[in-house]
């Protein structure tokens, strides 16, 4: 069972603990019901959900335990934003995505999970950069843009000698290759690549990338072009 296998992370990592593993138990009930109105998750199998979601997120947490601000951009239903903050109490989130919805539930769990280090807020990520433009120590990305796209979102985001976090899949080798002006244009260095399995068959990458030199201002550009036009 997945929940025995986040139980054993979480005890690899010394930060188990009974309430911990209750609070994750809250928020699957929480996306799984709520989930039942407004799409939030393709993944409706308890089993499922905790690999692909908890134990999928929870591959970022060294990379951001000792940070003091972490930004999430596209979370969604809060991945890997709500689990990475239930087990790193110290460390201040802020939650991006695009759709009020999905904002409104971020901020509704984090109430109820009493997460204090925890905020959502509406917003496109380019809207959301002109007011905190290189203000977090890491910035994370779990979502299903290029890489090249998820960078130039990113990156402006980061303080010089921070990190971009960006969860990937089998194809980040050609996604790496493909992005390399957008890296040199936005200041960033690939630092370490991470290899994990949250299953027998399904091979992940995490991605960390120091930001060595500041963004340009003209980045992320508005308009959708990070999406249409990547760098």
């Amino acid at each position: 069972m997945n929940r025995d296998v986040l139980i054993a992370l979480l005890l690899q990592k010394g930060i188990y603990s009974p309430n911990l593993v209750e609070k994750f138990d809250m928020f699957c009930d929480d996306v799984l019901e709520t989930n039942r109105s407004f799409n939030l998750t393709a993944i409706t199998d308890r089993d499922e959900f905790y690999a692909k979601h908890f134990v999928d997120s929870l591959a970022g947490y060294d990379f951001v335990k000792d940070a003091k601000t972490v930004c999430d951009i596209g979370s969604g239903a809060g991945f890997p934003g709500i689990p990475l903050a239930l087990t790193c109490p110290k460390t201040q989130f802020s939650l991006v995505d695009s759709l009020r919805k999905r904002v409104d539930f971020i901020n509704t769990c984090t109430k109820k999970l009493n997460l204090d280090n925890c905020s959502a807020f509406h917003a496109r990520a380019e809207e959301f950069c002109a007011s905190h433009r290189e203000a977090f120590d890491v910035c994370t990305a779990r979502a299903v843009s290029s890489l090249a796209t998820l960078a130039e979102l990113c990156a402006p985001l980061v303080k010089v000698g921070g990190s971009f976090v960006a969860y990937k899949g089998r194809t980040l080798a050609e996604e790496l290759k493909a992005s390399e002006r957008a890296f040199d244009i936005l200041g960033l260095k690939t630092k370490t690549i991470a290899e994990y399995n949250i299953s027998e068959d399904e091979k992940h990458f995490l991605l960390v990338c120091e930001k060595v030199k500041h963004s340009p201002p003209q980045y992320p550009r508005g308009g959708n072009k990070p999406k249409t036009q990547p760098l």
